[in-house]
């Protein structure tokens, strides 16, 4: 039986040890973002509803968020595509029936769903952690769930616009040093002037942030939505357009 071209980049996740990779990734999202809730000062408010404890830590795990993710994004892509710039892959994959478009619309799928578990499983102990620390303020699952989904949709987006990168541009230095840019633009989005942040790419971490700061603390602010939906149509137009183009080369 012919394994699809989904099986495939499967196969090749599992003997680039992508996961392990994503898993790394993930364990220190966590560890940074609840790296707070064992001082003495975070302690005393677990217990208090006008301390935020949970806005606290939901904000910190915004913040590593939008720092980690391009990073993440970008090893994940250069990993499942610099294998086919490595012994003739594209050729290959051609002379099997597979288009080089094809092949990373595959790869963005097997990885799309990486990150699906990624996100949801670094949001639940980052939750559950919260929990352990002694916060007995009753969380907001609702906002929680909603940057969550918020964060794998921009997350969905960068991978796209990367798996086409590694694809394109051989030296895989490229996409990291994009990644790293990515880093720097995500955090500093957070404290732009929200135009400049939708202009960016990387801005979306802090569109989709549920929290917003005043004089008084955290305050709830609804995310960019409309911005986040007309971001998102737009890269799958070009991602669609830029791989079934390079359907039609020759690698």
């Amino acid at each position: 039986m012919i394994p699809t071209v989904v099986e495939l980049e499967i196969r090749k996740a599992r003997r680039l040890r992508v996961l392990l990779v994503c898993s790394a990734m993930v364990a220190a999202v966590v560890a940074l973002s609840c790296a707070n809730l064992m001082s003495d000062s975070a302690r005393e408010g677990f217990g208090d509803p006008s301390a935020q404890p949970w806005e606290s830590l939901l904000m910190s795990y915004v913040m590593v968020s939008a720092m980690t993710s391009p990073l993440l994004v970008a090893v994940l892509a250069s990993r499942q595509v610099d294998i086919e710039h490595q012994g003739r892959g594209w050729t290959l994959a051609q002379v099997s029936g597979f288009r080089p478009g094809r092949l990373c619309r595959a790869k963005a799928a097997v990885l799309g769903l990486l990150l699906a578990v990624a996100v949801a499983v670094q949001t639940a102990l980052v939750l559950a952690a919260g929990l352990a620390a002694g916060i007995t303020v009753p969380p907001s699952p609702g906002m929680w769930a909603g940057y969550a989904v918020g964060l794998l949709l921009v997350d969905l987006a960068l991978l796209c616009l990367h798996v086409w990168l590694a694809a394109r541009v051989e030296n895989q230095l490229v996409g990291m040093g994009v990644g790293l840019l990515g880093a720097f633009c995500g955090v500093f989005s957070l404290l732009m002037p929200p135009a400049l942040a939708r202009s960016l790419p990387w801005g979306y971490y802090a569109v989709v942030s549920p929290l917003g700061m005043d004089d008084g603390g955290f305050v709830p602010v609804t995310p960019g939505y409309g911005w986040l939906a007309v971001f998102l149509v737009v890269v799958a137009v070009l991602f669609g357009a830029a791989t079934r183009r390079f359907d039609r080369t020759e690698v």
